[in-house]
């Protein structure tokens, strides 16, 4: 989650000016932090609801000695005033920190801050404001000693090249697999997102290993990376894989709903398992457009801030959208990569409607950041903490499933066989869990990548 103008201009929302003068600290001056008016925050449920999106970064910038020392003393800054914790941080040496990564690392409050992270200015706006992304188009999870393909992105060099959900990857450039999980360097094999970088997959085939060289290019990224009808029992029921919530997925979203509804769905699965969060404003709407109508208006989230910033708490009302009060039930699928606005947009909805949570724990972020820009640094530092209209807040541990079903055969998004969307199809049907279809199970235990570093670590996209 992210307290942050989008710099899209639109109803009620900031222009990219104004986003560069609330975010901005201006490196003449690293210490000072500029803050968005917090008359801004408070301007009513428009200006509240363009305000507001949920992401995090990470990368960092170098430079000479001085614009190190003036960039590390920044990070500093923000550690010790809008971070959530900034009465934790340690009274760290940052001197030979080279950059705000660096400084990271060393003032972050862990435990209960794993989120926080830096990020490239050009490549954070790529991604949340414009859809875009470089790289191969593909994120990964392990799986015994070798990586399996949790998804590839609609024409990315991956997809181009044939790869697909639940191809094995053997190696990377000529390095086992095995090796690089040991070691956890797997983020670091795939190396920096730079356009025409190549990389060389080993991806296991029947009878052997077939060594594919891809070259990291730009590709758009997909909000949705599936939808569908599926018909169960005379009853129509809607089935869509979200990924992020970013600019572009709201009228992707849109789109498919509306398509949906037209087709005669009552019902609805929302596949959130590879979902790490995006913009909060945008799961808002999301939720508005799942919402009974009674709850229209009512609060969707509430964001607490540090006690020195408690003057930039705000509520986030329920908003009224299209497809308000359609779908009788909806069933969520979640996995240990559900995070962030994905978990906020399942618990801001608890309070008005009761819907199952199909799979394993989801990761447990329930804070948020208020992204500052320096330059071309983004600096993602957990600000606020994110609750729902009944007090809920302290999920850090996850949320529990209602049907828990650890089965990760990935197969294609969509595909009825697949023993989650087979659960929350059950419990569509007759309101409680129940055996899930048979399915090939993976052959060893399935597990997240550790965390990677800079917009990756939200993401999960190399």
């Amino acid at each position: 989650m992210t307290l942050e103008p989008s710099r899209h201009a639109g109803p009620g929302r900031p222009r990219s000016g104004d986003r560069d003068a609330m975010r901005s600290a201006a490196p003449a001056a690293p210490a000072t932090v500029a803050r968005r008016p917090p008359l801004a925050l408070r301007a009513g449920a428009a200006a509240v609801l363009a305000a507001v999106l949920a992401t995090g970064c990470g990368g960092g910038s170098g430079g000479t000695s001085a614009a190190a020392s003036a960039e590390v003393e920044w990070v500093r800054s923000v550690m010790t005033g809008l971070y959530l914790y900034a009465d934790r941080v340690p009274a760290a040496d940052l001197t030979g920190k080279a950059d705000a990564a660096q400084a990271l690392e060393a003032l972050r409050v862990d435990p209960p801050d794993r989120f926080s992270y830096v990020e490239t200015r050009a490549t954070y706006d790529g991604f949340f404001d414009d859809g875009v992304s470089v790289g191969l188009g593909i994120g990964l999870r392990i799986e015994g000693e070798t990586l399996v393909l949790r998804f590839v992105m609609p024409d990315s060099p991956a997809d181009r090249a044939g790869l697909r959900r639940g191809d094995r990857i053997a190696s990377i450039d000529g390095v086992a697999a095995a090796t690089l999980i040991a070691a956890r360097t797997v983020s670091e094999a795939l190396g920096p997102a730079q356009a025409g970088l190549v990389v060389r997959l080993g991806v296991s085939r029947a009878g052997g290993v077939d060594e594919i060289a891809l070259a990291k290019a730009s590709y758009a990224v997909a909000p949705i990376l599936a939808s569908r009808l599926i018909e169960r029992d005379g009853t129509r029921i809607g089935y869509l894989a979200l990924y992020t919530f970013t600019e572009t997925a709201r009228p992707a979203w849109d789109t498919a709903i509306a398509s949906l509804r037209a087709a005669g769905a009552t019902r609805l699965v929302v596949d959130l398992r590879e979902n790490g969060g995006g913009r909060l404003y945008v799961a808002a709407d999301i939720a508005g457009s799942l919402a009974p109508a009674a709850a229209v208006g009512q609060t969707f989230t509430e964001l607490r801030h540090n006690a020195a910033h408690a003057a930039d708490d705000l509520s986030i009302p329920m908003p009224a959208r299209a497809a308000t009060g359609t779908f009788e039930r909806v069933a969520w699928l979640v996995s240990d990569v559900t995070c962030s606005a994905a978990e906020s947009l399942i618990v801001g909805l608890r309070p008005y409607r009761d819907d199952p949570i199909v799979g394993t724990r989801t990761c447990g972020k329930p804070v948020g950041f208020e992204p500052q820009v320096r330059g071309d640094t983004v600096l993602s530092a957990v600000s606020f903490i994110g609750r729902n209209r009944d007090g809920f807040t302290d999920w850090f541990d996850g949320l529990a499933p209602t049907c828990a079903v650890s089965d990760e055969p990935f197969l294609a998004f969509g595909d009825e066989a697949d023993p989650r969307l087979a659960q929350a199809l059950q419990h569509l049907s007759t309101g409680a869990c129940g055996p899930t279809a048979p399915a090939a199970k993976s052959a060893a235990p399935v597990r997240r990548l550790p965390a990677a570093s800079g917009l990756a670590s939200e993401t999960g996209l190399f």
